[in-house]
């Protein structure tokens, strides 16, 4: 059901601005501690929507109120049929990362997008070869910003079917995730979404490459040799800063979250 069908549901201005992470086993998740820094001085409210089921979380989230939510795995595909209308970027990865409730109509967006795009776009990234591994929502996202930058990208992922059907989404190439290593030594970028090790990666030479890995929990690459390793926790708040714009129309504190993006 989507929000426009439920006029009773319409958020009064007393509780405009509350906000969740909707998700499963979220409990551990930096998002409620970074929208705490970036709005230290506000009574606003950022909680935890933690269910097994997309449609509950739903109901969740509209029976309490909240104006918008981030929308983690494995609900980003999910909440895209929820949503009544979609920014750009979210219908062209056909994923969101984040709704929002405008005057009772939900609006899904993506802001994985510039997770990946500014950091890279900050270390001059803007041409040369990437690999991404992985097919899910966050590898959507990865190769059109890496497209955008003006990347020539290859996407693997164990299961072909679903590296070939984002490939072709993107016009981009993929290849079997055994291929890695070979991909790897004529490529300038990694950008590893997936949570556990590829087969091949013991084998691969990073020597010359920048590996930004998305999963800042339980990373896998970030002891290798290379050029630079970027964690996920740039990605992460460096979605989050366009995120907590989208809900509250005001720009967060950068530092206070890069800060707790590092000790946390």
């Amino acid at each position: 059901m989507r929000l426009s069908d439920r006029e009773d549901l319409r958020i009064p201005d007393f509780i405009m601005y509350k906000f969740a992470l909707i998700g499963n086993n979220v409990s551990k998740s930096l998002s409620p501690a970074l929208f705490r820094a970036a709005y230290p001085d506000t009574d606003w409210i950022y909680g935890l929507i933690e269910s097994d089921d997309a449609a509950k979380a739903l109901d969740i989230f509209l029976s309490n109120g909240y104006k918008g939510a981030n929308i983690t795995s494995p609900y980003k595909e999910s909440f895209m049929d929820f949503c009544d209308d979609h920014d750009e970027i979210s219908q062209k990865i056909g994923v969101t990362n984040l709704i929002l409730n405008s005057n009772g109509k939900l609006i899904s967006y993506n802001t994985d997008y510039y997770g990946v795009k500014d950091p890279l776009s900050a270390r001059g990234f803007k041409s040369g070869k990437a690999v991404v591994a992985g097919a899910g929502g966050a590898a959507r996202a990865a190769v059109l910003a890496l497209k955008d930058l003006g990347m020539e990208v290859t996407v693997v992922n164990r299961t072909v079917k679903k590296a070939e059907d984002l490939a072709k989404q993107f016009n981009v190439s993929y290849q079997p995730a055994e291929q890695i290593s070979d991909l790897l030594k004529n490529s300038h970028l990694l950008l590893y979404t997936i949570d556990e090790p590829l087969m091949g990666l013991e084998t691969a030479d990073f020597r010359n490459l920048t590996i930004f890995e998305a999963n800042y929990k339980n990373p896998n690459l970030n002891s290798k040799k290379c050029i630079e390793y970027i964690s996920g926790r740039e990605w992460l708040v460096s979605q989050a800063i366009p995120s907590f714009m989208l809900f509250t129309g005001i720009k967060p504190d950068l530092n206070a979250m890069k800060m707790v993006a590092v000790n946390c």
